[in-house]
């Protein structure tokens, strides 16, 4: 990835579009969802003061992103990020219902994408890049064409989307939700494959094992469950948590399995 462009100066960040009244940011807020570049020098951190850009090799701010005027920045809490395969995008999605944009090299706000109803919880791009999933509070999954920016499909079903993730061959496409299920899209068609159920509290984060066979869901319930991707059959349940489990991911060699949680 080329060096990114600050997209506002060091010495500003902490006064940049600030809320009227205030003076100053302290510290950048609750912190929401984490994504690396695929080329793992750029680590982006969604939080309740705005997107911020770091440097993973130096540890050190490179850009806070935010829009020029109201249309081309969230006005609420950022709640997702995702970086595109090639690495030259980052979408975010947030409380304000909206999917922004941004040149991940430049920093610039590129293209605002409307008409969700609520919140946007998590936002995945699919293996080759073509597709922006993003999904919604409202119970919807919406699909973008992810190079002409336009609407594709509405995926329904659900009652309230906490998270969206493609399987590794881009055929699939998961979600889970706050009625505690699971459900497999077709990636291409938007039809609707299977739905897993079996958690007993909401579903906040899923994720595909490299090879693409797995696929492990964290719960509300204090465990993670992992499938057969393909048949969406009931592998086994991991317990040890005494909390919520907000975000599962597989090491890249597809051994390892890391969970976080709260309490």
């Amino acid at each position: 990835m080329k060096e990114l462009l600050p997209n506002a100066p060091a010495e500003d960040y902490h006064r940049l579009h600030l809320p009227k009244g205030a003076k100053v940011r302290l510290g950048k807020g609750q912190i929401e969802n984490i994504a690396f570049s695929p080329d793992g020098i750029r680590l982006v951190v969604a939080s309740s003061t705005g997107i911020w850009l770091y440097n993973t090799d130096a540890g050190t701010e490179v850009a806070i992103l935010t829009g020029a005027t109201e249309r081309t920045r969230h006005t609420e809490r950022v709640l997702c990020v995702a970086f595109s395969p090639d690495g030259s995008t980052l979408a975010s999605g947030s409380r304000d219902k909206t999917i922004q944009l941004w040149d991940a090299v430049t920093g610039e706000h590129k293209v605002t994408l409307i008409g969700h109803t609520s919140w946007v919880h998590s936002v995945a791009y699919s293996v080759d890049g073509s597709i922006l999933a993003g999904g919604v509070g409202d119970g919807t999954i919406w699909v973008w064409d992810a190079v002409t920016n336009q609407h594709k499909a509405t995926l329904k079903g659900h009652k309230g989307v906490r998270c969206v993730a493609f399987s590794p061959d881009g055929r699939t496409l998961a979600s889970g939700a706050w009625d505690q299920t699971v459900r497999l899209w077709d990636a291409g068609t938007g039809k609707h494959k299977a739905t897993l159920t079996g958690h007993t509290n909401q579903v906040w984060t899923i994720a595909f094992s490299p090879d693409g066979k797995t696929l492990a869901s964290g719960s509300e319930d204090d465990t993670i469950r992992l499938w057969d991707a393909r048949t969406g059959q009931h592998k086994t349940t991991l317990i040890g948590h005494t909390g919520n489990v907000n975000s599962v991911v597989f090491a890249p060699d597809g051994k390892t399995l890391a969970s976080g949680g709260g309490w």
